[in-house]
């Protein structure tokens, strides 16, 4: 048995050195498919980690488990019971309220190392503060104040000690320590130390602070527990087991089943390609090993006649695959790895911060078996072909890929080159379906990328985002606790004065607003009423969102309502009047400013909106404004950029639009909530250099939107997203291409003999020539028929599908990759059979029937 075993092994070992140059073949196909296996999970196990951690930074945290304030003897009972495993704790100070800080909350406190980290603001310089006068902050709040990153500076914050007295406390500190911000949390940490805690503390009582709504002094919890399955049940049950029912305890969002749900959505089109790679790698691998099998099949022959079972014949196969595997898949593994790195920023874009790669030994073990497994299922047909075969049908073997007998065609027109051509393409069909599906497969796959590609709509996005090419806000918008200010300073006469003296300005246009309390019509509360009460709105606020179901009843019950009232002019007129923005009336700009009308505002953007009942005024409708009478001229779908930011605490139901003008003499003492202004192109980088210098120089504080970067934000979105499928869909053409040259110089190869038969008994070089070329015109007619038919198909519904519910996308028919392609193919139809046939020219007809098995 051992000599068997060893005869087998050499064997293979002679067989392998013998076939050189399939070898090399079948390792770069191995290399390709590991290749690609290995960079699709290093971009599937990045994109997981960059996900979750996006939203750990959006939640603030990576706990399982965050608390409200408590006091000590709340902390002792809850970080002593038996569900928590680890937890870090913070004691709260205040809020810093330096004027440089508008917009930006920067929360005072002290942590410990646990709840820093947890926090994603630990130190990345410096340490976290001991001595009483220290402060560790992060690198958005030294911007805000203007200060360098350098450790040892004076900071001096204001804060209160009395969330509701008049009182203002300046404390200056040391900076001991700084870490990058994170821009997706709701509010920056400033770090003070535990001695500084206890010195404003001193006296206070918890218990008391509380029940005043006061924060000083008070502490807050970020927990883990042993499992993050089921943590709402898990608070609830720690909260029931301590009896603090008046502490909170609130499940970290990241870890919500929805977050999940999306990474598994985004992770989708990886797994897909994974399929894809799987067929293409097989397709490729099968027909190398079917082509080596079909070549060497005398060889099997003899063994058999020798005594070689089948058994020890399928060892042989699959010992090449696995030396071919030894070789092709560490360095598929290095490579795809390495492509895979250089991808990742590429391809994973919107996240928090940079796009990091993962790191990980299950990307390799993956990787290694699903490629080992691309080839032991590619190799299994061939190694039962050369397992079955006897010594007589070795013999009789002529590469026709079957045993079974078949009907002789007869035919009256006789033979011709065409036809021939045509016939040899039969002999093996197997083989030749493989090759056309493997063409097909990536023509298709392009066809439909470069489809969903085209589909992408700038000029719809842009619409429904901006309504110009810079805006500025008040600061006080983007506020993530309190309310909007309509007496904000950010846009000061300063900068509107800066703005309106700038070289190529076109339009603005300005955006005023105040909260108020309106009393409700009876046309406005029927159609309010109306509206929620359809597609069943009302039951699924009620179940989704307590506060606004709550302020919709109170509003029902009382006729009243919080509204917010704008003031507009300029461009912000023209965009009411582009199509599609009005859903109920017409909008006449003139009548508009002479005053006496009001534009009222939809609950819905243009493309949800249809025709059902909107919840305000109808139009012709009386309303009565600040002791004035208007009648409603339209109404305007919602424009996010307009009506985007912060208002007030509580629900705002309706929302009116006046002339600028109008508003002013309303309300005198109110400044700019918004300024929106268009510029000549050519002039438009120094309209953002003023803006970045006025930042910088003037106010800290300010925030604005240049509408070139968020054109840019949207192309580096859409390229993410198509160029893994234009990658995958090149390396699976290019497959196919691979399989297309294998297949045409292995079978002219194989039939050295059977052409200088045929050339014996009369047909000419140029007529052999000519049947080679129509073979390969076959093979290209072949694969496009079924391309265009397939991928016709699959653009016009599927593709089409994909994108029905894009709003920024509108479809667009087309197969010009398959266009493009079809003359390329062509070429290559017509050029490798011609080059396989100057290779054979160089024998001559008696050395080639000669040649000997």
């Amino acid at each position: 048995m051992k000599r068997q075993k060893s005869m087998i092994r050499i064997l293979t070992n002679r067989s392998f050195k013998a076939n050189k140059t399939r070898n090399l073949v079948a390792i770069f196909a191995i290399v390709l498919t590991t290749v690609m296996f290995t960079s699709l999970f290093v971009l599937s196990q990045s994109m997981v980690e960059n996900l979750r951690n996006m939203n750990f930074q959006q939640a603030g945290y990576n706990s399982h488990l965050s608390s409200g304030i408590m006091t000590d003897a709340d902390v002792e009972k809850i970080t002593t019971h038996e569900a928590v495993r680890d937890f870090g704790k913070s004691i709260v100070v205040g809020i810093a309220e330096n004027k440089e800080l508008t917009g930006r909350q920067v929360e005072i406190r002290y942590a410990d190392e646990n709840y820093a980290r947890s926090s994603f603001s630990y130190p990345t310089e410096g340490t976290m503060p001991v001595q009483e006068n220290e402060i560790a902050l992060d690198t958005i709040t030294l911007d805000k104040m203007g200060l360098p990153y350098e450790l040892g500076q004076k900071i001096t914050l204001q804060w209160r000690k009395d969330l509701n007295g008049e009182e203002i406390t300046t404390s200056i500190f040391t900076l001991s320590g700084y870490w990058n911000g994170n821009s997706a949390a709701m509010a920056s940490m400033a770090w003070v130390s535990e001695a500084f805690v206890q010195s404003q503390c001193a006296g206070i009582d918890q218990v008391e602070q509380l029940a005043n709504g006061q924060v000083l002094g008070t502490v807050m919890l970020h927990i883990d527990l042993y499992s993050d399955s089921n943590l709402e049940g898990a608070a609830e049950q720690i909260l029931a087991d301590t009896g603090l029912s008046n502490v909170s305890l609130s499940p970290n969002a990241a870890y919500d089943s929805t977050m999940n749900q999306n990474i598994n959505r985004e992770v989708l089109p990886m797994a897909i390609c994974m399929v894809l790679v799987f067929a293409s790698g097989y397709l490729i691998i099968y027909n190398i090993f079917q082509i080596s099998v079909a070549s060497d099949i005398r060889f099997y022959g003899r063994l058999k006649t020798l005594g070689t079972t089948k058994r020890q014949l399928k060892k042989m196969i699959y010992g090449q695959a696995n030396r071919l595997s030894l070789i092709g898949i560490p360095i598929g593994l290095v490579i795809g790895y390495l492509l895979g790195a250089v991808l990742v920023p590429v391809m994973i874009t919107g996240t928090t911060g940079e796009a990091k790669t993962a790191v990980n030994p299950y990307i390799f073990i993956g990787s290694a078996l699903f490629a080992y497994l691309t080839v032991l299922i590619s190799c299994m047909k061939p190694a039962k072909i050369a397992g079955k075969v006897s010594p007589m049908e070795a013999l009789r073997y002529t590469d026709t890929g079957t045993n079974s007998k078949r009907k002789t065609k007869k035919s009256t027109g006789g033979a011709s080159i065409p036809k021939m051509a045509l016939a040899n393409l039969g002999r093996n069909k197997k083989r030749t379906i493989t090759v056309i599906c493997s063409l097909t497969l990536g023509l298709v796959l392009l066809s439909c990328v470069y489809a969903k590609n085209a589909s992408f709509d700038i000029d719809k996005y842009m619409s429904q985002t901006v309504i110009s090419d810079f805006e500025v806000e008040d600061s006080s918008i983007s506020s993530t606790f309190g309310t909007y200010n309509p007496y904000g300073t950010t846009i000061s006469p300063e900068l509107v004065q800066n703005i309106e003296g700038l070289s190529g300005l076109e339009a603005t246009g300005r955006l005023y607003s105040q909260v108020f309390t309106h009393k409700i019509g009876a046309s406005a509360l029927e159609n309010i009423q109306t509206y929620y009460n359809a597609d069943d709105r009302l039951t699924y606020i009620e179940a989704t969102d307590a506060g606004l179901a709550e302020a919709y009843h109170d509003m029902i019950d009382s006729g009243e309502c919080t509204s917010i009232l704008y003031g507009i002019d300029g461009l912000i007129l023209d965009t009411f009047a582009q199509d599609g923005r009005m859903l109920d009336g017409t909008f006449d700009k003139g009548k508009f400013l002479s005053g006496g009308y009001v534009v009222m505002e939809a609950a819905t953007g243009a493309e949800d909106s249809g025709k059902e009942t909107q919840p305000t005024y109808s139009v012709g409708d009386t309303v009565e404004l600040n002791g004035q009478q208007y009648e409603v001229m339209a109404i305007v779908a919602d424009i996010p950029t307009i009506t985007e930011g912060v208002n007030s605490s509580t629900q705002d139901f309706l929302s009116f639009y006046l002339p600028a003008d109008t508003f002013r003499a309303m309300y005198p003492d109110n400044t700019l909530r918004k300024l929106f202004f268009d510029v000549v192109e050519e002039y438009q980088p120094q309209a953002e250099e003023m803006l970045i210098q006025y930042q910088q120089d003037v106010d800290k504080s300010l925030n604005y939107t240049a509408k070139s970067t968020l054109i840019e934000h949207y192309q580096e979105q859409t390229r993410a997203n198509t160029v893994m499928g234009f990658a995958i869909s090149l390396i699976i053409a290019f497959v196919g291409i691979l399989n297309f040259v294998n297949s045409m110089v292995t079978a002219i190869v194989s039939r050295q003999k059977e052409f200088a038969m045929i050339q014996s008994i009369g047909m000419t070089k140029r007529q052999l020539r000519r049947m080679l070329i129509d073979e390969g015109l076959y093979y290209a007619g072949s694969t496009l028929l079924a391309a265009y038919v397939l991928g016709t198909v699959a653009v016009a519904v599927g593709v089409r599908m994909m994108v029905a519910g894009d709003w920024t996308a509108t479809f667009h028919f087309t197969l010009l990759p398959l266009g493009i392609c079809t003359p390329i193919l062509i070429a290559f139809a017509i050029v490798i059979p011609y080059i396989c046939f100057k290779n054979l020219e160089k024998q001559s007809i008696v050395e080639r029937l000669r040649a000997t098995d």
